[in-house]
Protein backbone atom coordinates (compact mmCIF):
# COMPACT_ATOMS: atom_id res chain seq x y z
CA UNK A 1 0.00 0.00 0.00
CA UNK A 2 1.36 3.36 -0.98
CA UNK A 3 0.88 6.19 2.01
CA UNK A 4 0.89 9.59 2.12
CA UNK A 5 4.98 10.24 3.22
CA UNK A 6 3.90 12.49 5.57
CA UNK A 7 1.04 11.04 7.29
CA UNK A 8 2.43 7.78 9.20
CA UNK A 9 0.70 4.19 8.67
CA UNK A 10 -0.05 3.36 12.41
CA UNK A 11 -1.95 6.13 14.19
CA UNK A 12 -4.52 5.48 11.15
CA UNK A 13 -4.40 2.00 10.50
CA UNK A 14 -4.61 0.89 14.12
CA UNK A 15 -6.85 1.79 16.84
CA UNK A 16 -5.62 3.13 19.99
CA UNK A 17 -7.64 1.41 22.84
CA UNK A 18 -6.14 -1.71 23.74
CA UNK A 19 -9.32 -3.28 25.48
CA UNK A 20 -11.32 -3.27 22.67
CA UNK A 21 -8.37 -5.80 20.97
CA UNK A 22 -9.53 -8.56 23.88
CA UNK A 23 -13.46 -8.21 23.47
CA UNK A 24 -13.06 -8.70 19.45
CA UNK A 25 -11.11 -11.48 19.38
CA UNK A 26 -12.35 -13.15 22.68
CA UNK A 27 -15.75 -14.39 20.76
CA UNK A 28 -13.64 -14.77 17.48
CA UNK A 29 -11.36 -17.11 19.13
CA UNK A 30 -14.40 -19.04 20.86
CA UNK A 31 -16.56 -19.64 17.93
CA UNK A 32 -13.58 -20.85 15.91
CA UNK A 33 -12.88 -23.23 19.19
CA UNK A 34 -16.90 -24.44 19.46
CA UNK A 35 -17.04 -24.93 15.45
CA UNK A 36 -13.92 -24.51 13.37
CA UNK A 37 -14.06 -24.19 10.05
CA UNK A 38 -14.28 -22.12 6.82
CA UNK A 39 -17.79 -20.41 8.58
CA UNK A 40 -15.70 -19.14 11.47
CA UNK A 41 -12.85 -18.41 9.39
CA UNK A 42 -15.08 -15.98 7.45
CA UNK A 43 -16.76 -14.74 10.72
CA UNK A 44 -13.49 -14.36 12.02
CA UNK A 45 -11.88 -11.71 9.04
CA UNK A 46 -15.77 -10.30 9.18
CA UNK A 47 -15.74 -9.31 12.69
CA UNK A 48 -11.67 -8.24 13.13
CA UNK A 49 -11.46 -6.28 10.35
CA UNK A 50 -14.75 -4.81 10.84
CA UNK A 51 -13.03 -3.64 14.15
CA UNK A 52 -10.36 -2.61 12.57
CA UNK A 53 -12.14 -0.65 10.40
CA UNK A 54 -13.69 1.67 12.56
CA UNK A 55 -11.16 3.68 13.71
CA UNK A 56 -9.64 4.58 10.18
CA UNK A 57 -13.42 5.29 8.88
CA UNK A 58 -13.57 7.48 12.24
CA UNK A 59 -10.69 9.64 11.49
CA UNK A 60 -12.17 10.27 8.01
CA UNK A 61 -15.74 11.05 8.60
CA UNK A 62 -14.68 13.74 11.47
CA UNK A 63 -12.51 15.38 8.88
CA UNK A 64 -15.04 15.11 6.07
CA UNK A 65 -17.54 16.65 9.00
CA UNK A 66 -15.43 19.79 9.23
CA UNK A 67 -15.80 20.19 5.12
CA UNK A 68 -11.87 19.03 5.26
CA UNK A 69 -9.65 16.57 2.99
CA UNK A 70 -6.21 16.28 4.85
CA UNK A 71 -3.70 13.61 3.69
CA UNK A 72 -4.58 11.89 6.45
CA UNK A 73 -8.25 11.90 5.37
CA UNK A 74 -7.33 9.99 2.32
CA UNK A 75 -4.84 7.46 4.06
CA UNK A 76 -7.76 6.73 6.34
CA UNK A 77 -10.48 6.66 3.44
CA UNK A 78 -7.94 4.14 1.71
CA UNK A 79 -7.21 1.62 4.53
CA UNK A 80 -10.75 1.83 5.77
CA UNK A 81 -11.84 0.46 2.74
CA UNK A 82 -9.12 -2.31 2.64
CA UNK A 83 -10.63 -3.28 6.12
CA UNK A 84 -14.27 -3.06 4.58
CA UNK A 85 -13.21 -5.72 2.06
CA UNK A 86 -11.91 -8.25 3.95
CA UNK A 87 -14.63 -8.08 6.38
CA UNK A 88 -16.99 -8.31 3.71
CA UNK A 89 -15.02 -11.25 1.72
CA UNK A 90 -15.31 -12.78 5.18
CA UNK A 91 -18.99 -12.23 5.29
CA UNK A 92 -19.14 -13.68 1.95
CA UNK A 93 -17.12 -16.86 3.14
CA UNK A 94 -19.48 -17.87 5.79
CA UNK A 95 -22.32 -17.16 4.32
CA UNK A 96 -21.23 -19.40 1.42
CA UNK A 97 -20.11 -22.42 4.21
CA UNK A 98 -22.70 -21.74 6.80
CA UNK A 99 -24.97 -24.92 8.07
CA UNK A 100 -27.30 -22.85 9.51
CA UNK A 101 -28.81 -19.22 10.28
CA UNK A 102 -25.70 -17.09 11.61
CA UNK A 103 -27.35 -14.01 11.13
CA UNK A 104 -29.67 -14.04 13.94
CA UNK A 105 -27.21 -13.48 16.50
CA UNK A 106 -25.62 -10.28 14.66
CA UNK A 107 -29.22 -9.14 14.04
CA UNK A 108 -30.37 -9.05 17.54
CA UNK A 109 -27.32 -7.47 18.60
CA UNK A 110 -27.16 -4.81 15.60
CA UNK A 111 -29.12 -2.22 17.98
CA UNK A 112 -26.23 -2.59 20.26
CA UNK A 113 -23.91 -1.63 17.14
CA UNK A 114 -25.38 1.28 16.09
CA UNK A 115 -25.84 2.61 19.63
CA UNK A 116 -22.15 2.38 19.81
CA UNK A 117 -21.09 3.88 16.31
CA UNK A 118 -23.47 6.70 17.42
CA UNK A 119 -21.70 7.57 20.40
CA UNK A 120 -18.19 6.90 18.43
CA UNK A 121 -19.44 9.59 16.28
CA UNK A 122 -19.55 11.45 19.28
CA UNK A 123 -16.30 11.09 20.84
CA UNK A 124 -17.98 9.08 23.68
CA UNK A 125 -17.07 5.74 23.03
CA UNK A 126 -15.16 5.30 26.09
CA UNK A 127 -17.55 5.78 28.51
CA UNK A 128 -19.52 2.99 30.49
CA UNK A 129 -22.64 2.22 28.22
CA UNK A 130 -21.67 2.54 25.00
CA UNK A 131 -18.05 0.07 26.03
CA UNK A 132 -20.83 -2.41 27.14
CA UNK A 133 -22.90 -1.77 24.22
CA UNK A 134 -19.75 -2.71 21.95
CA UNK A 135 -18.74 -5.38 24.34
CA UNK A 136 -22.29 -7.09 23.57
CA UNK A 137 -22.49 -6.99 19.96
CA UNK A 138 -19.30 -8.33 19.79
CA UNK A 139 -19.63 -11.50 21.60
CA UNK A 140 -22.71 -11.78 19.69
CA UNK A 141 -20.01 -13.79 17.12
CA UNK A 142 -19.68 -16.36 19.43
CA UNK A 143 -23.04 -17.67 19.02
CA UNK A 144 -23.21 -16.73 15.62
CA UNK A 145 -19.97 -19.33 14.82
CA UNK A 146 -21.93 -21.78 16.36
CA UNK A 147 -25.19 -21.39 14.33
CA UNK A 148 -22.96 -21.14 11.30
CA UNK A 149 -21.66 -24.84 11.97
CA UNK A 150 -25.27 -26.44 12.89
CA UNK A 151 -24.81 -26.77 16.34
CA UNK A 152 -27.73 -26.60 19.08
CA UNK A 153 -29.20 -23.31 20.05
CA UNK A 154 -28.36 -23.97 23.36
CA UNK A 155 -24.72 -24.15 23.08
CA UNK A 156 -24.77 -20.42 20.89
CA UNK A 157 -27.31 -19.15 23.83
CA UNK A 158 -24.20 -20.77 26.18
CA UNK A 159 -21.14 -19.00 24.45
CA UNK A 160 -22.84 -15.97 24.54
CA UNK A 161 -24.06 -15.92 27.99
CA UNK A 162 -20.64 -17.07 29.49
CA UNK A 163 -18.65 -13.68 27.23
CA UNK A 164 -21.55 -10.84 28.28
CA UNK A 165 -21.19 -11.95 31.75
CA UNK A 166 -17.69 -11.60 31.30
CA UNK A 167 -17.78 -8.19 29.58
CA UNK A 168 -20.01 -6.73 31.91
CA UNK A 169 -18.15 -6.96 35.25
CA UNK A 170 -14.68 -6.95 33.47
CA UNK A 171 -15.57 -3.52 32.19
CA UNK A 172 -16.73 -2.13 35.47
CA UNK A 173 -14.14 -3.63 37.62
CA UNK A 174 -11.37 -2.41 35.00
CA UNK A 175 -12.72 1.11 34.87
CA UNK A 176 -13.03 1.44 38.71
CA UNK A 177 -9.35 -0.14 38.76
CA UNK A 178 -7.51 2.17 36.21
CA UNK A 179 -9.28 5.50 38.10
CA UNK A 180 -7.98 4.03 41.35
CA UNK A 181 -4.41 3.90 39.56
CA UNK A 182 -5.04 7.11 38.64
CA UNK A 183 -5.22 8.51 41.73
CA UNK A 184 -8.64 9.41 42.35
CA UNK A 185 -10.94 7.26 44.28
CA UNK A 186 -14.04 6.12 42.90
CA UNK A 187 -16.97 3.87 43.94
CA UNK A 188 -16.09 0.36 44.41
CA UNK A 189 -19.66 -0.64 44.97
CA UNK A 190 -20.42 -0.79 41.33
CA UNK A 191 -17.88 -2.93 40.37
CA UNK A 192 -18.34 -5.52 43.14
CA UNK A 193 -22.33 -5.59 42.45
CA UNK A 194 -21.20 -6.45 38.33
CA UNK A 195 -18.89 -9.03 39.74
CA UNK A 196 -21.16 -10.66 42.22
CA UNK A 197 -24.11 -10.42 40.40
CA UNK A 198 -21.83 -11.95 37.30
CA UNK A 199 -21.03 -14.95 39.74
CA UNK A 200 -24.59 -15.39 41.08
CA UNK A 201 -26.21 -14.99 37.53
CA UNK A 202 -23.75 -17.74 35.95
CA UNK A 203 -24.62 -20.45 39.02
CA UNK A 204 -28.42 -19.87 38.14
CA UNK A 205 -27.76 -20.32 35.01
CA UNK A 206 -25.55 -23.43 35.19
CA UNK A 207 -28.24 -25.42 36.99
CA UNK A 208 -30.56 -24.94 34.46
CA UNK A 209 -28.29 -26.32 31.95
CA UNK A 210 -27.19 -23.20 29.84
CA UNK A 211 -23.63 -22.69 31.20
CA UNK A 212 -21.11 -25.17 32.13
CA UNK A 213 -19.41 -26.28 35.03
CA UNK A 214 -16.09 -24.96 33.88
CA UNK A 215 -17.38 -21.64 33.02
CA UNK A 216 -18.85 -21.00 35.86
CA UNK A 217 -16.08 -22.34 37.97
CA UNK A 218 -13.85 -19.54 35.76
CA UNK A 219 -16.53 -16.68 36.50
CA UNK A 220 -16.98 -17.91 40.37
CA UNK A 221 -12.58 -16.81 40.01
CA UNK A 222 -13.22 -13.66 38.35
CA UNK A 223 -15.41 -12.83 41.06
CA UNK A 224 -13.55 -13.70 43.56
CA UNK A 225 -10.46 -12.19 42.24
CA UNK A 226 -12.02 -8.38 41.73
CA UNK A 227 -13.27 -8.80 44.84
CA UNK A 228 -10.23 -9.10 46.30
CA UNK A 229 -8.45 -6.46 44.66
CA UNK A 230 -10.48 -3.88 44.55
CA UNK A 231 -9.56 -3.75 48.37
CA UNK A 232 -5.79 -3.91 47.77
CA UNK A 233 -3.86 -0.83 46.44
CA UNK A 234 -3.99 0.22 43.19
CA UNK A 235 -1.98 -0.79 40.30
CA UNK A 236 -0.53 0.16 37.10
CA UNK A 237 -3.17 0.47 34.45
CA UNK A 238 -1.29 -2.27 32.17
CA UNK A 239 -1.26 -4.54 34.58
CA UNK A 240 -5.44 -4.14 34.64
CA UNK A 241 -5.30 -4.70 31.12
CA UNK A 242 -3.48 -7.72 30.95
CA UNK A 243 -4.92 -9.39 33.69
CA UNK A 244 -8.67 -8.65 32.37
CA UNK A 245 -6.77 -10.52 28.63
CA UNK A 246 -6.07 -12.98 30.95
CA UNK A 247 -9.28 -13.69 32.15
CA UNK A 248 -11.20 -13.38 28.88
CA UNK A 249 -9.05 -16.12 27.81
CA UNK A 250 -9.77 -18.58 30.74
CA UNK A 251 -13.39 -17.86 30.32
CA UNK A 252 -12.72 -18.81 26.59
CA UNK A 253 -10.67 -22.11 27.36
CA UNK A 254 -13.29 -22.57 29.96
CA UNK A 255 -16.26 -22.76 27.98
CA UNK A 256 -14.79 -24.19 25.36
CA UNK A 257 -13.71 -27.36 27.35
CA UNK A 258 -16.76 -27.99 29.37
CA UNK A 259 -18.81 -28.03 25.85
CA UNK A 260 -16.11 -30.71 24.87
CA UNK A 261 -16.48 -32.35 27.56
CA UNK A 262 -20.09 -32.41 26.86
CA UNK A 263 -18.93 -34.11 23.85
CA UNK A 264 -18.88 -31.60 21.62
CA UNK A 265 -16.30 -32.07 18.68
CA UNK A 266 -14.50 -28.66 19.49
CA UNK A 267 -11.44 -27.74 18.35
CA UNK A 268 -10.20 -28.52 21.76
CA UNK A 269 -9.56 -32.39 20.77
CA UNK A 270 -6.43 -31.65 18.76
CA UNK A 271 -4.96 -29.99 21.86
CA UNK A 272 -2.89 -33.45 23.03
CA UNK A 273 -1.38 -33.30 19.81
CA UNK A 274 -0.28 -30.29 19.71
CA UNK A 275 0.89 -29.77 22.87
CA UNK A 276 3.28 -32.72 22.09
CA UNK A 277 4.41 -31.34 18.33
CA UNK A 278 5.27 -28.20 20.28
CA UNK A 279 6.47 -29.39 23.40
CA UNK A 280 9.26 -31.45 21.99
CA UNK A 281 11.26 -28.49 20.03
CA UNK A 282 10.42 -26.44 23.56
CA UNK A 283 12.86 -28.62 25.81
CA UNK A 284 15.46 -28.47 23.60
CA UNK A 285 15.35 -24.84 22.89
CA UNK A 286 15.75 -24.40 26.88
CA UNK A 287 19.42 -25.01 26.83
CA UNK A 288 21.11 -23.11 23.82
CA UNK A 289 19.14 -20.06 25.54
CA UNK A 290 20.12 -20.65 29.14
CA UNK A 291 23.58 -20.68 27.97
CA UNK A 292 23.45 -17.51 25.61
CA UNK A 293 21.83 -16.00 28.36
CA UNK A 294 24.86 -16.90 30.69
CA UNK A 295 27.21 -15.33 28.58
CA UNK A 296 24.99 -11.65 28.07
CA UNK A 297 23.57 -9.60 31.07
CA UNK A 298 20.70 -8.01 29.20
CA UNK A 299 17.38 -10.54 28.40
CA UNK A 300 16.96 -10.30 24.85
CA UNK A 301 13.29 -9.81 23.46
CA UNK A 302 13.96 -13.43 21.86
CA UNK A 303 14.18 -14.93 25.75
CA UNK A 304 11.15 -13.05 26.24
CA UNK A 305 9.16 -14.06 23.31
CA UNK A 306 10.66 -17.57 23.76
CA UNK A 307 9.07 -17.51 27.27
CA UNK A 308 5.53 -16.86 25.46
CA UNK A 309 5.23 -19.83 23.57
CA UNK A 310 6.70 -22.21 27.35
CA UNK A 311 3.31 -20.36 28.70
CA UNK A 312 1.38 -21.54 25.97
CA UNK A 313 2.56 -25.17 26.28
CA UNK A 314 1.82 -24.99 29.73
CA UNK A 315 -1.64 -23.64 28.89
CA UNK A 316 -2.43 -26.77 26.51
CA UNK A 317 -0.66 -29.12 29.09
CA UNK A 318 -3.33 -28.15 31.68
CA UNK A 319 -6.37 -28.20 29.32
CA UNK A 320 -4.66 -31.45 28.45
CA UNK A 321 -4.91 -32.37 31.93
CA UNK A 322 -8.59 -31.33 32.34
CA UNK A 323 -9.41 -33.46 28.64
CA UNK A 324 -8.34 -36.59 30.19
CA UNK A 325 -9.64 -36.23 33.20
CA UNK A 326 -7.09 -37.71 35.63
CA UNK A 327 -4.06 -36.28 37.36
CA UNK A 328 -0.63 -36.26 35.98
CA UNK A 329 2.88 -34.66 37.18
CA UNK A 330 4.19 -34.29 33.93
CA UNK A 331 1.67 -30.76 33.19
CA UNK A 332 1.99 -29.62 36.68
CA UNK A 333 6.47 -29.88 36.33
CA UNK A 334 6.12 -27.57 33.06
CA UNK A 335 3.95 -25.20 34.71
CA UNK A 336 6.35 -25.17 37.88
CA UNK A 337 9.45 -24.49 35.40
CA UNK A 338 7.52 -21.97 33.11
CA UNK A 339 6.41 -20.17 37.00
CA UNK A 340 10.16 -20.07 38.22
CA UNK A 341 11.36 -18.67 34.87
CA UNK A 342 8.96 -16.31 35.08
CA UNK A 343 10.34 -15.04 38.59
CA UNK A 344 14.05 -15.98 37.47
CA UNK A 345 13.80 -13.24 34.24
CA UNK A 346 13.06 -10.69 36.93
CA UNK A 347 16.43 -11.26 38.85
CA UNK A 348 19.70 -10.13 37.70
CA UNK A 349 22.35 -12.24 36.22
CA UNK A 350 23.13 -14.93 36.07
CA UNK A 351 19.68 -16.15 37.20
CA UNK A 352 17.66 -15.48 33.55
CA UNK A 353 20.28 -17.60 31.86
CA UNK A 354 19.89 -20.30 35.15
CA UNK A 355 15.96 -20.38 34.74
CA UNK A 356 16.02 -21.11 31.36
CA UNK A 357 18.36 -23.90 31.96
CA UNK A 358 16.35 -25.63 35.13
CA UNK A 359 13.69 -25.10 32.54
CA UNK A 360 14.80 -27.42 30.14
CA UNK A 361 15.74 -29.77 32.62
CA UNK A 362 12.00 -30.04 34.54
CA UNK A 363 11.06 -30.82 30.72
CA UNK A 364 13.40 -33.51 29.95
CA UNK A 365 12.41 -34.79 33.55
CA UNK A 366 8.60 -34.73 32.68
Amino acid sequence: MRTTPSVPLKPVALPTEHGGWGFTLEPLLLALLLSPGLHTLGLFLLGLFGFLARHPLKLAYQDLRRGKRYPRTELALRVGGIYLGFALLGLLLTALTAKGPFLYPLALAFPLGAYMAYMDAQNRSRDLFPEIAAALFMAAFAPAGVLAGGLPGEVALGSFLALALRDVAALYYARTQVLRARGQSPKVYPALLALGGSALLALFLSRQGLLPLPTLLALLLLAFFGGFTLFLPPVPARVVGWTQMGFGLLIVLATALGYTLQGLPTALLGVPALHRVLGLPLVFLAFPMGFYLLFRREVPRLARALLGLYDLNALLGLVYLALVGRLSPHPLLALLGVGLLHLLLKRPYPWPGLGFLLLGMLLLWH
